[in-house]
């Protein structure tokens, strides 16, 4: 059963397209962003993901656009679109574009040619070696892709402090702009971004301005391929480092529906003409394009102001609600330590329940606001969330104590700590599947930290691996239920043993765990191996879900 819905269904053609031309033409490109997550969690799209994003190097970016403009090589209905070649289309990312189809924002409406569904390449640039260098291209990256763009601003991510830098630079390119020319002004900066050789450099980094992606070189070489819906795709060497670099930590768990994120705009079958013929002949496009212009400048003059008082918004929010939440933990420090000595995680997670939504709104950890809870009860928190294996949620709290506080106290130290020796295995073993470094960190840490979950994990992993005979099985049997007492929420643990009790021939109790297995994790892995081992899809579950929540038939 094909599992893809209509735009998805188009977006894969469009990439299978892209793919032949590529093949033909020996240029290299890997899946990215959504499409790589889904390659390699489950094999396929991601239920709600409503696009494909791709990776280009530079050097085969310039191969592929002579042969754009030296052949003709594109199927019907088919263009691509990029800045060099479209009137108006203010964008360092190429498209190619189903003109056939309709996919709208309203960054791009203004530029007409780019208004269909597409596949997006996002461009990779050799970056330099040294602090110095690295930091004098990011500030010129930042400035090109800010004045390249009139639609919106493009570098709205940063703190209030880099904002202030980046906009009095921003300020004396736009006078240069309009003393020079902004052609000539976006050569020089372009020329200083890709001035840097292949041979030269260690890392690649996107051309792109709103967030910072920095790759390892390697990750582009001798790329893997990987299963994608019904064909295999390159999807980079050490696929997963490139996730975890442009994801965190907890790449390999899928969001819950509230976090999953789609694109809105106009989508649909009919080309997407229709509807730009019908606005384009109302418009003097030179006329309205110099006003986007001069309001880019005018928000981009008081963008700071905003900020600000985006800040005190947070603040006061903060203030106001966290009243309630400092009056329910007042005095039960002890308590709570008391739980998490007998890991007592359900009651703990409801004590710490509205303390977590209020600290975690993106608005609050945007400006560094610490909900005021104790120092003690914020480590028995963060204590909690590393035993339940969510040692990736931690680091935003501490980098929250971090920026008010020069030096960690004892009790936060230890949480770093420990969420490194976690993130080291969590690598070891997702990164670079490496059972000798996997089985060198337990010996290393075992002694000391023998209770954490990650470590439970990391040994039953090796037993699975090694294992041949029914005896081999029945022992890990065994090690799962010793851990399951200490942990018995966790649906990895319970997928382990779900194999284990099949190898042994108990196939109805299996059959049972694997289902609730799946119903314990969002780890996206262990969906797909529960599916691969005995044909029970949680990610089917999940794609109804999201149609009943989307009210789709």
């Amino acid at each position: 059963m094909n599992k893809m819905n209509t735009l998805q269904k188009n977006l894969y053609q469009l990439l299978v397209e892209f793919d032949e031309i590529c093949n033909k033409y020996d240029i290299k490109y890997l899946l990215a962003a959504g499409a790589s997550l889904g390659a390699v969690r489950n094999r396929s799209f991601m239920p709600w993901d409503d696009d494909i994003d791709l990776y280009i190097t530079r050097e085969n970016w310039n191969k592929l656009r002579h042969i754009l403009e030296t052949e003709d090589i594109l199927p019907e209905g088919r263009s691509f679109i990029y800045k060099e070649n479209t009137p108006y289309y203010c964008n360092p990312l190429p498209r190619y574009v189903d003109t056939t189809s309709t996919n709208i924002y309203i960054s791009q409406a203004f530029t007409a040619k780019a208004c269909g569904q597409h596949l997006e390449l996002f461009i990779f640039d050799p970056m330099p070696k040294g602090e110095e260098a690295k930091e004098e291209y990011l500030k010129n990256l930042h400035i090109y892709t800010e004045l390249l763009s009139p639609y919106f601003i493009v570098n709205k991510n940063t703190s209030l402090e880099d904002w202030q830098k980046h906009y009095e630079l921003y300020k004396k390119y736009c006078h240069r702009v309009d003393k020079e020319g902004e052609e000539k002004v976006l050569k020089e900066l372009e020329d200083k971004l890709t001035q840097y050789n292949h041979d030269e450099c260690d890392q690649y980094i996107m051309h792109w301005g709103i967030k910072n992606y920095i790759y390892n070189k390697e990750h582009f070489e001798d790329g893997e391929l990987g299963k994608f819906e019904e064909s295999e795709f390159p999807i980079g060497h050490n696929t997963e480092g490139i996730l975890r670099a442009a994801y965190g930590d907890s790449w390999m768990y899928v969001p819950v529906y509230e976090e999953q994120v789609s694109h809105n705009g106009l989508k649909n079958d009919i080309p997407f003409s229709e509807y730009t013929n019908r606005y384009l002949g109302k418009i003097k496009r030179e006329k309205v394009f110099k006003k986007y212009k001069k309001n880019k400048r005018n928000n981009a003059a008081v963008f700071y102001n905003r900020r600000k008082v985006d800040m005190l918004v947070a603040k006061e929010k903060v203030i106001v609600e966290s009243r309630h939440i400092i009056k329910k933990l007042e005095g039960k420090e002890e308590y709570l330590r008391e739980l998490l000595k007998n890991k007592e995680y359900k009651i703990l997670n409801d004590e710490f329940k509205e303390y977590l939504k209020l600290q975690s709104l993106g608005d609050v950890l945007k400006y560094n606001i610490k909900v005021p809870i104790s120092d003690k009860n914020l480590a028995t928190f963060l204590f909690s969330l590393i035993e339940q294996g969510q040692y990736y949620n931690v680091n935003k709290f501490l980098n929250l104590i971090k920026s008010q506080e020069k030096v960690l106290n004892e009790e936060f130290t230890k949480i770093e700590k420990i969420c490194d020796i976690c993130r080291e295995i969590s690598i070891a073993r997702y990164d670079k599947k490496d059972e000798k470094l996997v089985e060198s960190l337990i010996n290393q840490y075992d002694d000391e930290y023998s209770y954490l979950l990650d470590i439970y994990r990391a040994k039953l992993w090796i037993k699975e691996n090694n294992a041949q005979t029914i005896d081999d099985y029945k022992s890990i049997d065994k090690f799962c239920n010793d851990a399951l007492i200490l942990y018995p929420f966790d649906g990895e643990i319970m997928a382990i043993q779900a194999k284990a009790k099949l190898k042994s021939g108990q196939k109805e109790e299996g059959m049972e765990l694997y289902k609730k297995s799946v119903h314990n994790t969002r780890n996206g892995l262990i969906w797909q191996k529960v599916e691969d081992e005995c044909g029970y899809s949680r990610m089917d579950i999940e794609r109804e879900l999201i149609k009943e929540l989307n009210g789709e038939e």
